[in-house]
């Protein structure tokens, strides 16, 4: 470390421009990164208030298909204002299986007003316990199916 003295000043001690500009590319850089970073959080987060919006429709428009007591108003479907994405349109392609009131569904909705840049309709499938659905010539002919299969399986004559 130099003393002053009559003949050394204080700049000697001082940054030089090299050092000024490396340390300014370096703060540069470090808040492109932090604004680049937060920026990418605000757009997630909005995407994912949109979404959240998206799947209480979705639920609210499934809602009216597990409240329906009728088998062809089911498969028929729907028009149900949604709070967030206009008028959603339903229907319901329905199947029995081979478990007594268990049914397949592949329920469809489309949207009036779909979020942007997301999907127009949704499509899922769901598994439904409902005996409301069952008619009640096939619901016996299952259960006369399934007392002999019981039957056959326990195999009584063995005793």
């Amino acid at each position: 470390m130099k003393k002053n003295t009559p003949g050394h000043s204080r700049i000697d001690s001082a940054f030089t421009l090299v050092e000024v500009l490396i340390a300014l590319t370096i703060f540069a850089m470090a808040g492109t990164y932090l604004m680049s970073t937060f920026a990418s959080s605000l757009t997630a987060r909005e995407r994912s208030v949109s979404d959240d919006l998206l799947h209480e429709d979705i639920r609210a428009v499934r809602m009216q298909l597990l409240l329906e007591p009728n088998l062809e108003d089911a498969e028929d479907g729907g028009e149900y204002p949604t709070l967030n994405h206009g008028e959603a349109s339903w229907r319901a392609k329905i199947e029995p299986t081979e478990i007594i009131d268990l049914f397949t569904v592949e329920l469809s909705i489309e949207f009036s007003e779909p979020p942007e840049d997301g999907p127009r309709g949704h499509t899922e499938k769901l598994y439904l316990l409902r005996p409301t659905w069952s008619e009640g010539d096939e619901r016996s002919d299952l259960l006369e199916d399934k007392r002999q299969e019981l039957e056959r399986s326990r195999d009584f004559d063995r005793f």
